[in-house]
């Protein structure tokens, strides 16, 4: 009797629980069901607070209505639907959805946006400078097409804004390698990402402390004139950076030190 009584209590637990845990399936709703206008206008009154209801409605007018201009505009709802949702797996879905929609209407007015939304897709997923930044590459490449493509535009406007972030994001990965590699005191390694940022980021936001740390790293390898060059650049380009003072100081050692080496005798140890 106790038996039957544990199992059909555990029967219970087990139905409650997952019952609870699972996540219900958006439907439609008869009254949100007419025209393909009427249900694509419903379908945008949900996207905001309930975006797989708005997605169902889309998909079913797609389906319905296949040769209606609401069609393909649910298509694009249908990208918006997974970018509403924010999470990785849900903007995936909807890069996908909207590179489709590109595709298949690559001259319809709302293109440009569509190929926004995808770059904007990878710039929501972009990490800290510290982590991976295959996002922020995919982010990057995707608003280029964009501006390749639509140039003249508001969207492109927008589109070279985050280029200009992702390229600080990418520049300040870079940098932290090669900071990392400094404080290693593995300075040609240090030496080779620092330059990596000046050449490929020249507008980089932390050129003053890129300087510096560049001219650190080649007064660790004794080669003074390197060091003063950049300690030099800093001093000239930045004179209110937190480093130009510092820089300002070690230039004044290395002038002695310089100093030193030409008169000391060759062959005297200094």
């Amino acid at each position: 009797m106790m038996k039957k009584i544990f199992i059909s209590a555990l029967l219970l637990t087990l139905f409650f629980a997952t019952g609870c845990s699972a996540k219900k399936k958006a439907r439609i709703d008869p009254a949100d069901k007419g025209s393909e206008k009427t249900m694509y206008e419903n379908a945008l009154k949900y996207i905001s607070k309930n975006p797989e209801k708005a997605r169902v409605l889309f998909k079913e007018i797609a389906q319905i209505y296949p040769d209606s201009i609401y069609a393909s505009k649910s298509k694009l709802g249908i990208g918006d639907s997974y970018f509403k949702s924010n999470d990785s797996a849900s903007l995936i879905m909807a890069a996908a959805e909207y590179q489709e929609y590109v595709s298949l209407y690559p001259y319809s007015p709302e293109a440009v946006y569509a190929k926004y939304q995808i770059g904007m897709c990878y710039f929501k997923q972009m990490k800290k400078p510290e982590r991976d930044q295959a996002n922020t590459v995919a982010a990057i490449k995707a608003f280029e097409g964009l501006l390749q493509l639509y140039p003249d535009t508001v969207e492109a406007t927008e589109a070279k804004k985050k280029i200009n972030l992702c390229r600080q994001n990418m520049a300040s990965h870079y940098f932290l390698i090669g900071y990392y590699n400094y404080w290693l005191q593995t300075f040609p390694g240090a030496i080779a990402r620092f330059k990596q940022v000046m050449d490929e980021y020249p507008d980089f936001s932390k050129n003053d402390k890129l300087f510096f740390f560049t001219g650190k790293s080649y007064l660790a390898l004794r080669d003074l004139d390197s060091a003063q060059s950049f300690f030099q650049r800093l001093v000239g380009s930045y004179p209110k950076s937190k480093y130009a003072r510092r820089a300002q100081e070690l230039i004044v050692q290395i002038n002695q030190l310089q100093k030193i080496k030409k008169t000391t005798p060759a062959g005297v140890k200094k």
